[in-house]
């Protein structure tokens, strides 16, 4: 599943996806690091909503008219699920949503076509990149969820 981050197209596993919410409803939440926009209530349910953008230091994002919420699948979830035995990638045992500036397409991407992480200058943190996906007109980068949903908490 691709997403974009200003003009930047960005991948995780559609299996890692739980539903793409566009009620944007969130509320703020103190003392959080400033890379967490809030919460959201998902049908009963509170999801931590990451802003992306702020989580991989895009600074020159802003919000977007298009912008949604994808609601990945709980560790729990993924663990339970037989199709998501072969995943690269997981998720935490909390509901967390992932605020993106607009959804972009599925793609069809065999595990061969995914260039580890190149060495040259990216705008992104290398650790926050499994690699990338040369598309026809663009690059497409892979995220590693992993080390992206690991909560920083500075002064710790």
């Amino acid at each position: 599943m691709t997403f974009y981050l200003g003009q930047h197209l960005f991948g995780i596993s559609i299996l890692l996806v739980r539903e793409i919410n566009q009620n944007l409803d969130i509320t703020r939440v103190s003392k959080v690091p400033d890379y967490i926009k809030g919460v959201l209530n998902l049908r009963g349910q509170v999801v931590t909503v990451m802003d992306l953008a702020k989580r991989l230091d895009f600074d020159d994002v802003e919000d977007s008219d298009q912008a949604n919420c994808i609601v990945l699948k709980t560790l729990n979830e993924l663990e339970s699920n037989e199709t998501s035995v072969d995943l690269e990638d997981s998720t935490i045992a909390d509901k967390i949503g992932l605020y993106v500036d607009r959804i972009g397409d599925v793609q069809d991407i065999e595990t061969s076509e995914i260039i580890k992480t190149p060495t040259q200058d990216s705008k992104v943190d290398k650790r926050f990149i499994r690699g990338v996906v040369r598309l026809e007109d663009q690059l497409l980068i892979i995220l590693n969820l992993k080390e992206v949903l690991k909560l920083e908490i500075k002064g710790e």
